[in-house]
């Protein structure tokens, strides 16, 4: 904490659920005991303290927004002024005045902050509209619930199974395909139904690299004579390294895509279609002296590989189905380098969301969306899909993450409706979709996604915003929210619950993310 004459600020880093509010609290006047709970862990109130509700507004300690809520709150004490900041939003609110600031902007309170004692107690309602809180209000136990990510009226329960509610389909079984034309009878390799084996044959005692291909996400070389792999991983950009030092090409060797360097070695591309983290392997005579044959696999990020050597068959076997284990990179059968795309209903169950100008539930807009998309995906059967929920089930946004973590998904996509408080200003006006991303690596998914939202919907372009969400911070993979429109504009509503509208922004869904894989 830093002092600067009398203005203190306060500024703790803790993690932050964000999302865009919706929820209305209860009717209740006056002061009560109360107790504060944000995602399921009740929050220590400062002694002495009790909760208001002012004007349909709950009243918190501001100490209460710095301690767990992780915002940059600025007190000035001549003035009795607060300003609360994050991510460059700012909004200032004053003791005993209905008037408050966001960016700039002057805006309306129902009920005015005040000050008990030596604590200022701030309106949480207003807050949690200007920084994405979800705000929920039980009267029977006078209980503030404080929630991230996805709005509700209710605390999100805590679910037990991080396992897809649909697991993704398997592939089709892929046999390793032999390089043609693989080496001749008087080699160690031949082709047998369409994969590497070895055969016997005469003794090879200079190192050489017989063949090579790119199979369920495996980089396989044929070698023999005693050829050894180094194998280093590089960035800028990322890519895994393949050496044999000592080694040379065979005579006969083949790749995918081979070429003639001007010394008369083999260079050349193998095919990587269909593996999206993988966007070209090249293969040449890296050096004459010594010789040394190179194979580099360039993949769209950091990628983690395991190398196998079988002596007995001359096969070398990097492979990238693998995964951190937390002792080490081990291989994962169930992997097999296709992208998997994780498809996220917004809300559901227990869990509305937004409601629409005409009582519609956001839940079932964001679900039938979300399911013809996973249709489209399903049949055109490039990705494996895994859906949060497939019905009108109540997750929590922990249990999502799981859910795409446990996936090794590729992608994360998060579909939502968008809505306005009631007391917000000419909200009927308010319409369009947009993006939000969390994490600068999100951004160019947030880009791509965003122009196909606006062509699925005909809504106006409110373009990519960034934004703390916990389903798009806390993954790992690329992760957007989509909120594709206002359920609180007339024309936005009327389109979102069509057939029409859904079947087109499914389609759309789709191609941006065949899009942004460079499928």
């Amino acid at each position: 904490m830093k002092r600067a004459g009398q203005r203190v600020l306060l500024l703790l880093l803790l993690p932050l659920l964000l999302l865009t509010f919706t929820g209305h609290e209860a009717a209740a006047a006056g002061s009560t005991a109360g107790r504060i709970v944000m995602d399921s862990k009740e929050l220590a109130l400062p002694k002495g303290v009790i909760l208001e509700n002012v004007n349909g507004s709950v009243m918190i300690p501001i100490r209460v927004v710095v301690e767990n809520l992780g915002f940059e709150v600025l007190w000035e004490q001549t003035t009795r002024k607060v300003t609360v900041q994050q991510d460059g939003k700012s909004v200032q609110l004053a003791v005993g005045s209905k008037t408050a600031e966001a960016d700039g902007v002057s805006l309306s309170l129902n009920a005015a902050p005040k000050q008990n004692g030596g604590t200022v107690l701030v309106p949480i309602r207003f807050v949690s509209e200007q920084f994405g809180l979800s705000v929920g209000w039980d009267n029977t136990d006078k209980t503030v619930y404080l929630s991230g990510g996805i709005p509700s009226q209710t605390p999100e329960p805590v679910t037990t199974d991080p396992l897809p509610s649909a697991t993704p389909a398997p592939a089709a079984a892929v046999t390793v395909p032999a390089p043609s034309p693989l080496p001749e009878d008087n080699d160690s390799t031949e082709e047998h139904g369409g994969s590497i084996i070895a055969t016997p044959a005469p003794v090879v005692t200079s190192p050489q690299v017989k063949g090579a291909v790119f199979s369920e996400n495996r980089l396989i070389i044929a070698v023999a004579g005693g050829a050894k792999p180094t194998v280093t991983k590089v960035t800028g950009p990322d890519r895994i390294v393949v050496d044999f030092p000592g080694a040379a090409f065979a005579s006969d060797f083949s790749g995918s895509f081979p070429g003639v360097s001007t010394g008369g070695s083999p260079q050349g591309k193998l095919d990587v279609s269909g593996y999206p983290q993988v966007t070209e392997i090249r293969y040449a005579l890296f050096s004459n002296s010594p010789s040394t044959v190179r194979f580099v696999i360039q993949t769209a990020g950091p990628q983690n590989y395991q190398v196998s050597t079988d002596d007995s068959t001359g096969l070398i076997t990097v492979d990238l189905n693998t995964v951190n284990n937390g002792t080490g990179t081990v291989v994962n059968p169930e992997l097999n380098g296709r992208p998997v795309v994780v498809l996220d209903a917004g809300h559901g169950g227990t869990q509305p969301g937004a409601v629409s100008l005409t009582g519609k539930a956001e839940k079932a807009f964001n679900l039938a969306v979300i399911l013809k998309a996973g249709a489209i995906l399903a049949q055109e059967g490039w990705a494996d899909v895994v859906y949060t929920r497939t019905d009108d089930a109540t997750l929590d946004l922990k249990g999502r993450v799981a859910i795409a973590e446990a996936a090794k998904a590729t992608l994360f996509i998060s579909l939502h409706g968008n809505s306005l408080a009631a007391e917000y200003p000419n909200r009927d006006k308010v319409n369009g979709s947009e993006t939000y991303y969390s994490r600068s690596e999100s951004l160019p998914l947030a880009q791509i996604m965003q122009k196909h939202l606006v062509a699925g919907t005909g809504f106006k372009d409110n373009g990519v915003r960034s934004k703390s969400l916990h389903v798009t911070r806390e993954t790992s993979m690329p992760a957007v929210l989509l909120e594709a429109g206002y359920l609180t504009n007339p024309g936005n509503e009327a389109a979102m619950y069509s057939e029409q509208m859904q079947d087109n922004l499914a389609r759309e869904i789709v191609a941006g993310i065949r899009e942004y894989l460079g499928l």
